[in-house]
């Protein structure tokens, strides 16, 4: 055989060989898993936003969006409604059920309604509660966002009840619950933050306006609702929060700039009131001022976050090890134009990420994505 035949024969079995271990390593190393759960222009909808997410008593994902028809407008800045969607998955977020409707819109009437930014909570006794923005206003904060409303769903969210109003102390002008999710306490309270305009603001409103986050809490099972008068963190919005390890309560709280995002924990007492603490920025998380999410993991913290300083993109999950206080980035989710988010932790380990993903849109519209990340994947990025 002559030499150059001997050496490209010698080539090839590297060539394989170099493949099979490629093979190997790919098959050995566990992969993120990403379905389309609302895709831009789909079921007689154009835009899709502001994900929400629960998993219900049997580990099933229960997901929540906003209908936005024929522009991407907030609810408050729009003339017609917005109707909040449901899809569910039962085998882990590989497929979807078809949409339902947790609530639909009705601003052609006088006093008809628009319903937006959906939050949902699953309670000890497997109701789910869907709380989200009502009004038929079109003048923003200040005019369109008068109440907060809440449907609950017996059946793991299959079937809704019908909306019902959540009053307000007479000194809030206007107010929204924090889209995603919300969270249950060791005593069964339900905990939301809510985002307070005062009946006292001043017009012309300043910037950034005088809107602060609240802790919004239920201990009847979302019966009635307090808002405690204390803010969590000023100026900020669209908190989320999560319990610590040692029964604490953190809150993580978009500022109006983009820089560190805005924590404070809390205590709750022997009265069953929480107590807040001292605000603090979170060393090494410098976001976009966009809405995120945190959830705890394996004794650890994990925050989807916006990177990118003046655009919507690089959708990234950052983890600390010391509650909060600094953070550094394990994962990019998404590189290109992304947005909200909202996040579960599965029985096993695994984390889902439900967002806002426009990378394949051509008029800032979004895809709406489900994401599994697997347990172990977590840990080998996080040594």
């Amino acid at each position: 055989m002559r030499p150059s035949n001997i050496l490209m024969k010698a080539l090839t079995a590297c060539a394989w060989l170099s493949a099979a271990c490629i093979l190997l390593v790919a098959c050995g190393r566990p992969s993120i898993r990403s379905t389309v759960v609302f895709e831009e222009g789909s079921d007689s909808c154009h835009f899709y936003r502001i994900p929400a997410m629960t998993l219900d008593a049997q580990g099933n994902i229960v997901v929540a969006i906003d209908r936005r028809y024929e522009n991407l407008a907030d609810l408050g800045y729009r003339k017609t409604s917005i109707d909040i969607a449901c899809k569910r998955s039962t085998d882990g977020g590989r497929s979807w059920s078809a949409q339902s409707f947790i609530a639909r819109g009705d601003t052609s009437r006088v006093l008809g309604y628009g319903y937006g930014d959906a939050s949902l909570t699953t309670l000890p006794d497997g109701r789910i509660l869907c709380l989200f923005a009502c009004g038929n206003g079109t003048k923003g904060f200040r005019r369109g966002l008068k109440h907060t409303t809440v449907c609950t769903s017996d059946d793991g969210g299959i079937t809704w009840s019908e909306p019902r109003l959540v009053a307000f102390p007479e000194t809030i002008h206007s107010a929204f619950v924090t889209s995603g999710k919300g969270i249950v306490d060791a005593d069964g309270d339900i905990l939301l933050a809510a985002d307070v305009l005062p009946r006292d603001y001043p017009d012309p409103m300043p910037v950034p306006w005088p809107i602060e986050p609240h802790l919004f809490y239920s201990k009847d099972g979302g019966e009635s609702w307090t808002l405690q008068p204390e803010p969590l963190f000023s100026p900020a919005d669209e908190t989320k929060l999560v319990l610590l390890p040692d029964g604490r309560l953190l809150s993580s709280s978009r500022r109006w700039f983009y820089g560190p995002r805005g924590l404070n924990t809390a205590v709750k007492g022997s009265d069953g009131i929480w107590h807040w603490e001292e605000e603090r920025l979170a060393e090494g998380l410098d976001a976009n001022p966009c809405n995120g999410d945190i959830v705890a993991w394996r004794g650890l913290l994990l925050h989807s976050y916006i990177k990118e300083e003046k655009a919507r993109r690089g959708l990234t999950l950052a983890v600390s090890a010391d509650e909060g206080t600094s953070w550094r980035d394990v994962l990019t989710l998404q590189e290109g134009p992304a947005a909200y988010s909202t996040m579960v932790v599965f029985s096993n380990g695994d984390v889902g990420v439900l967002y806002e993903d426009g990378s394949r849109s051509t008029d800032d519209g979004y895809d709406i994505v489900f994401s599994r990340i697997p347990c172990r994947l977590l840990r080998r990025l996080i040594k």
